[in-house]
């Protein structure tokens, strides 16, 4: 029987092996595609990573002195040395030293390889200046904030603190002649409004709206009272004006002026307490009878036409003795009763009057014992600060800033030249990149 041989199977081997090399080189190409996509991946998430970074180096430069004095966060720049900036921090990051490198670091050679490079930079500090009110008002809020926890004390870089006040001998003045700097400031050609207006309002804003607006006003002013000088507590340490406070009221270049000028803090001091001791007078029955009896008994001398006139001469007389008195309590750092009561008068009557008294202060037997529940010199000032209109008061802040740290730190310093943040986009491969840094 013959049998049949069966010849080899080389065409289904041939096959198989066809196969396996099809699926080998499909699995080489997704290997590599998906290697690819994963060092593609990760060099988008190095870049963006070494951008973030590049950015908040770049705000890690700020001002020194202007944090240590006043406790606002500033850096100084312009857009040339941002973008060299960021490009200098990001190349650090993205291009991979050579395996060498730590073999020649001593050579002092380029020994790395750069697998990215920052291909364009460009940055923007528009909306991001220091002199930019909202900017500046946001930085002296975010700074007073301890202030409500009675803990803001800023430390002086050059040794002292921002807090400490020294005295000057009667007859000290400080002027501001100097042109450039007045030039220079960051309220020049703006004087503000001598008293607030109310002219403005027009619609009665939301409830959050008038809380916002108060609570800032209230930051801003406790912060100056903070870091500035005033005429009762005494100049601070390096700072060019005495009477700083009063300069966010007055605005005049002469310290003196800004307290005893004719706009100056006691002459809008002196009116403020005219009219309220003239209300307390008003509201006062034994005072106003006895007004009464005197303006009568004048007006039967003088005439029956002269009552009036008479009355409210001796009114005002008796107001302005009164308030010569509050004058000189507040300057003593003594407080006085915003709304009087009768008892806490120190003019009790006309024979006070007659004597002579001018309201001047007598160390052995003064006039009137302090009321130690009324109003400090600080608290009216912080009245008066209340009710500035905020562009002046801003700028006027910055003002007494810049003239400081020109006297104390550098001649060439600026708040103009000052930014909180800034926004800058990049391409690195063909990829654009975008953020915004901030304080």
């Amino acid at each position: 029987m013959d049998r049949k041989v069966r010849a080899p199977r080389r065409g289904r081997r041939g096959s198989i092996s066809v196969f396996l090399v099809v699926v080998f080189a499909c699995f080489v190409t997704v290997t590599a595609v998906l290697f690819a996509g994963a060092k593609s991946a990760s060099g988008r998430s190095m870049a963006d990573a070494s951008l973030q970074l590049a950015g908040r180096s770049v705000l890690s430069e700020y001002d020194v002195c202007l944090l240590s004095d006043y406790g606002l966060l500033a850096f100084r720049g312009d857009e040339n040395r941002i973008e060299d900036a960021i490009v200098y921090y990001t190349e650090a990051s993205i291009a991979p030293r050579d395996p060498w490198y730590m073999f020649f670091r001593s050579g002092r050679a380029r020994t790395f390889s750069q697998d990215s490079v920052c291909e364009s930079v460009t940055a923007n500090l528009k909306e991001y200046s220091l002199l930019d009110l909202d900017n500046f008002e946001d930085q002296v809020r975010t700074a007073a904030l301890p202030e409500f926890f009675g803990s803001m004390v800023f430390k002086n870089s050059r040794g002292g603190s921002a807090k400490r006040a020294v005295s000057r001998e009667d007859g000290f003045e400080r002027v501001l002649r100097n042109r450039g700097v007045i030039s220079a400031l960051p309220s020049n050609g703006f004087a503000g409004p001598l008293f607030p207006s109310f002219g403005d309002i027009n619609d009665i804003p939301a409830i959050e709206d008038v809380v916002r607006s108060g609570t800032s006003v209230y930051a801003t002013s406790e912060y100056a009272l903070s870091v500035f000088g005033n005429h009762v507590d005494g100049a601070r340490e390096g700072h060019f004006f005495g009477n700083e406070v009063e300069y966010l009221i007055a605005g005049s270049f002469n310290d003196n002026s800004n307290y005893s000028g004719v706009t100056g803090v006691k002459s809008r001091l002196r009116a403020l307490r005219l009219a309220l001791n003239n209300v307390s007078l008003f509201a006062d029955p034994r005072k106003m009878a006895t007004v009464e009896e005197m303006a009568a008994a004048i007006a039967l001398v003088s005439g029956e036409s002269m009552y009036e006139p008479v009355m409210i001469s001796l009114i005002e007389a008796w107001a302005a003795a009164e308030t010569g008195n509050d004058l000189v309590l507040l300057e003593h750092g003594d407080r006085v009763a915003l709304i009087k009561s009768p008892s806490q008068w120190a003019v009790q009557n006309f024979a006070e009057l007659w004597a002579g008294w001018t309201g001047e202060w007598r160390e052995t037997e003064p006039m009137y014992a302090p009321d130690r529940s009324g109003l400090s010199y600080r608290d009216y000032l912080r009245f008066m600060l209340c009710i500035l209109d905020r562009e002046t008061k801003l700028l006027r802040m910055m003002d007494l800033m810049q003239i400081n740290l020109k006297g104390t730190y550098s001649e060439d310093f600026l708040i103009r030249e000052h930014y909180v943040g800034f926004r800058f986009e990049c391409a690195i491969d063909g990829e654009h990149y975008a953020y915004t840094e901030k304080y």
